[in-house]
């Protein structure tokens, strides 16, 4: 990879950060147009253009793509592609269902609670393991500001910072006076409307 390229990904993240999704996937047109190969522009073109059309769990993945690129993991696309080819045959799959089967589902896809989270998963696992794994398949509930803070501080110390600023900036709409939630919204580097 060389200099300019290096500077456009830099560029590219900077922008997304700023939520200026559509020139950060412009940004990976270019390298695309220069490097047909990149497999990691081709990628983050890809997950940008999730989090823009806020596509469900396109923040977590973004994330975790970075979280695998630092981590030198081989082979980062592949996995994530993997996650997207599984998405892509779940929805299949769900909208074969008849209308009976969807209400099932339904009934199961509500999620699990911040507690039951904590108590199972986090305890076999680990905080980040957990989140991962259930990033792209269930919902966390969090019935409480208590257990929003603790999810949050979790989020930020383990390198989910997209989808902490989510849910911080849904937070921060329904209490934007709120001690905690604008030292947590400083902490990410986010400005809090009061």
């Amino acid at each position: 990879m060389n200099f300019s390229e290096n500077r456009m990904f830099q560029d590219a993240e900077n922008l997304y950060s700023g939520k200026n999704y559509e020139k950060a996937i412009l940004l990976y047109s270019e390298i695309l147009k220069v490097n047909p190969s990149n497999e990691k522009a081709r990628m983050l073109a890809i997950l940008t253009e999730m989090v823009m059309n806020k596509e469900s769990g396109g923040e977590a993945l973004y994330d975790y793509y970075y979280i695998l690129l630092s981590e030198n993991i081989p082979n980062a696309e592949g996995i994530i592609q993997n996650i997207l080819d599984s998405i892509e045959n779940k929805q299949l799959e769900f909208d074969d269902l008849s209308p009976e089967n969807i209400q099932q589902q339904l009934m199961y896809a509500d999620g699990i609670s911040y507690s039951e989270f904590k108590e199972v998963a986090v305890k076999e696992k680990g905080f980040k393991k957990a989140f991962q794994d259930i990033t792209f398949t269930t919902k966390v509930i969090i019935t409480s500001k208590r257990d929003l803070i603790d999810f949050l501080n979790h989020l930020i110390k383990y390198g989910f910072y997209s989808s902490a600023i989510n849910y911080l900036d849904n937070a921060l709409s329904t209490f934007p006076n709120d001690k905690s939630l604008q030292f947590l919204a400083n902490k990410l580097g986010i400005e809090s409307s009061k």
